[in-house]
């Protein structure tokens, strides 16, 4: 494990010490070995802090990622379900998904969340309060003239937004018009009226608030709303066929993760590094929306599998079987924390 001499000093003595107990934690004992390839799949544009730290924390446990970028969690989890990528970044949703299809996946890490934000433009008379938002979108109603919503049709966002109208006793179906919009079309659609409101992504909907005047109508952040969007997860099987892999994965993680985490000014620069994002829209997209930690509010995932079968997403109510598709332990290993402290945050 240590280079062989004759006598070892007291420095190396508690520095060989000190990197003893660090493995017992992460679950890796630092070798020779030549790094593992691990081909990480990623959606294109996001987790900027986390592709500006993974690789080199991943060297520590003998890693070398290579990150796939995809367009979706979708197409992300067919690659991942296909093998051609050993762990991906997911959401909720697909989650819910793929508990449902039967496609053999494990959640074993948080990301975070607040990338959910409900923008209107600037000529849109909705407030922020539930109120006012009913209110306009009805008043258009009974003028004939339904209030345009764009969002990526079948996305995490699109069915916040449905759970969200719901709440506020408004019919996504028959009250407004909901329109497929893709997230990067987001800034200059509701910036040219082409539609009245977005249910953006965090990045895109401060975009437009910083270009066009569009304003901040809910953060579908925390409370009724949850939290948990965005985690990691692998095949079941690389689990099952190399658990010590997983663990190193997952530790990992939690190293790159700890160069941020709480961190405000180290998240905000390590963003800037990968983002296209203008300065000023990373900084208050990091500062107002979005919150990261490996930990996952496990009851947020459970009410998603519950609210996709109200809305008619998925066939059954799958909530009861969340449980099952979450694995903690590798992470509870890797931070020395019990899975009873990760499953909430």
């Amino acid at each position: 494990m240590y280079n062989k001499t004759s006598r070892i000093g007291l420095t190396q003595y508690y520095a060989a010490i000190i990197l003893a107990c660090g493995a017992l934690v992460s679950g890796f004992v630092p070798g020779t070995a030549s790094a593992e390839v691990v081909r990480h799949g990623v959606q294109l544009g996001a987790m900027g802090a986390l592709r500006t730290t993974i690789v080199a924390a991943g060297k520590k446990f003998n890693i070398q990622y290579e990150l796939k970028d995809f367009r979706s969690s979708t197409t992300a989890m067919k690659a991942l379900d296909q093998g051609e990528i050993h762990i991906a970044n997911t959401t909720a949703q697909h989650l819910a998904r793929a508990l449902e299809q039967n496609i053999k996946v494990v959640w074993v890490a948080g990301w975070g969340g607040g990338y959910n934000v409900l923008t209107a433009g600037k000529n849109f008379a909705a407030g922020t309060t539930d109120a006012s938002v009913k209110a306009a979108i009805m008043k258009r109603k009974a003028a004939g003239n339904l209030v345009k919503i764009g969002v990526p049709t079948g996305s995490m966002q699109n069915a916040k937004l449905l759970q969200y109208l719901s709440s506020i006793g408004v019919d996504g179906a028959k009250d407004v018009k909901i329109i497929n919009v893709p997230f990067h079309l987001h800034p200059r659609a509701v910036g040219s009226g082409e539609v009245d409101m977005v249910m953006a992504l965090a990045g895109f909907a401060e975009l437009a608030i910083q270009k066009s005047g569009a304003k901040m109508v809910k953060h579908l952040y925390k409370g009724r709303y949850g939290k948990q969007e965005i985690g990691f997860i692998v095949q079941k099987s690389l689990i099952e066929k190399n658990p010590d892999l997983v663990q190193r994965i997952v530790a990992s993680h939690v190293e790159a993760m700890n160069q941020f985490i709480g961190n405000m000014s180290a998240q905000i620069a390590f963003e800037k590094k990968y983002s296209r994002f203008p300065p000023s829209v990373i900084e208050k997209t990091e500062k107002t929306y979005l919150r990261y930690h490996y930990r996952t509010n496990v009851v947020d995932l459970k009410a998603m599998a519950k609210q996709l079968n109200m809305l008619g997403w998925s066939k059954q109510d799958l909530s009861s079987k969340v449980d099952g598709v979450v694995n903690l332990t590798f992470l509870s290993k890797a931070t020395g924390k019990p899975v009873s402290y990760l499953s909430k945050w």
